[in-house]
């Protein structure tokens, strides 16, 4: 294995530990297409594992096109914010950074894929959650989630490495409560729906909230 690959690895290692379930990182070794996947992280969106082949992956990958030896002599080439799609159909957010030896001759690769259905999801629930505010409940809301966006709010629920489900389910619902969204009729079970849990888990959730 060469020094870079090694290194990358070393990279991925550490990324195991931090990266969100819904997030997939693919090291390729360009020069072993048929079994090119020599480490992986969440491969379960995609649905590879290490030894696939290069086309193994989502269809649509624009990382391809870095197969290609660039017209100048680079070390690297990215490709960033495009679309692909598994073999499921899911869609990903995708970004591919393709390495080049000194002769220009792609020999690794180091993708990313994000499936971003499970926040669409829980940003279609928390829309339900908060349906056509008047002036004066937007007000009201404003105080709950001061010049917040829905985005914004989404993105702070990433289940790390180093949490179980139970434990990221806890602090999803410690957080919405210290933003107050539990103020808003409804709340509770709208976020049962969205965690996969019956509204009395909430309720139990929250009143140890309360009792710490």
């Amino acid at each position: 294995m060469s020094d870079l690959l090694i290194a990358l690895k070393g990279a991925m290692d550490a990324l195991r530990t931090t990266l969100a379930t819904n997030t997939e990182v693919v090291l390729h070794d360009l020069t072993q297409p048929i079994n090119s996947v020599i480490s992986i992280v969440n491969g379960h969106v995609s649905g590879r594992r290490p030894g696939d082949a290069l086309l193994s992956g989502p269809d649509d990958d624009e990382g391809f096109l870095g197969l290609l030896s660039p017209a100048e002599r680079v070390p690297f080439k990215v490709f960033d914010n495009y679309k692909t799609t598994t073999k499921s159909g899911k869609e990903l957010n995708s970004a591919s950074t393709i390495y080049y030896s000194d002769d220009g001759i792609p020999v690794a690769a180091f993708c990313i894929n994000v499936d971003i259905d499970v926040v669409n999801r829980l940003k279609r629930e928390l829309d339900i959650l908060l349906p056509s505010p008047s002036t004066h409940e937007q007000d009201t809301l404003n105080d709950i989630i001061p010049a917040q966006s829905f985005d914004e709010i989404i993105s702070k629920f990433r289940q790390t490495g180093a949490e179980n489900n139970l434990q990221f389910r806890k602090r999803v619902v410690a957080e919405l409560q210290n933003m107050g969204f539990f103020k808003v009729k409804g709340s509770v079970n709208h976020i049962a729906q969205v965690l996969g849990v019956s509204r009395y888990t909430i309720y139990n959730y929250l009143e140890k909230n309360d009792d710490k």
